[in-house]
């Protein structure tokens, strides 16, 4: 599964979201704008259901609602295999970019690649990921959601889900994100138990009254 690296990036994976930057949020420190507050609205009353009840909800644009880049009427015809080196020189460019730590031009990338394979679990969660990077966490929870459609057991996932609540949870102050992060990060716990980062965090959270 896609790995941001919260301590450090394993060869060969895409980067992981930005756990290791949750000490500033959680030292109350939060640069992001509320932009979009319908959905606001929405996710915190789709939270009496538990975090299923948000998989609908995305503030993506387009029909699809899916906030990527749809491909062109005119793009050229691929062989399979020149589809697959496409899509590993996309990905790969990806990578490197995030690891520079240059979202915007990563975000382009990840998402070409996403569209060249819709299925890969690995390019979406990045596109998510790079989205929360740039300060966009409701975005990135839609990007998520879609992650989880296709690979529903992903603590990788879940645990950068918990993230983006966090920083929902920092930027508002509600105790319903909070709760949202608390379930998101146990249930990456329970499908792998064995991350202490997730875990600290955890604890963090709930200290928090």
């Amino acid at each position: 599964m896609c790995e941001w690296p919260r301590k450090h990036a394993r060869a060969g994976r895409s980067p992981r979201t930005s756990i290791h930057g949750l000490a500033g949020c959680f030292a109350g420190h939060s640069n992001f704008g509320g932009r979009y507050p319908c959905l606001v609205a929405a996710m915190l009353a789709c939270c009496l259901s538990g975090l299923a009840g948000c998989s609908g909800l995305g503030s993506g644009d387009g029909a699809t609602g899916s906030g990527l880049v749809e491909a062109p009427d005119d793009t050229p015809v691929m062989t399979p295999a020149e589809l697959g080196r496409r899509y590993r020189s996309l990905y790969e460019e990806g990578v490197r970019l995030a690891g520079n730590r240059q979202f915007g031009l990563a975000l382009g990338a990840f998402e070409q690649a996403a569209v060249l394979k819709p299925g890969s679990a690995d390019a979406l969660c990045n596109v998510g990921a790079c989205y929360e990077e740039m300060g966009d966490p409701l975005r990135a929870i839609n990007i998520y959601r879609r992650v989880l459609q296709l690979t529903p057991d992903d603590p990788d996932c879940y645990a950068n889900l918990g993230t983006s609540f966090i920083k929902l949870y920092h930027r508002e102050n509600s105790p319903v994100w909070r709760k949202m992060a608390r379930d998101a990060w146990r249930q990456s716990l329970a499908l792998k138990p064995d991350q202490s980062d997730v875990r600290a965090f955890l604890a963090r959270t709930e200290s928090i009254e």
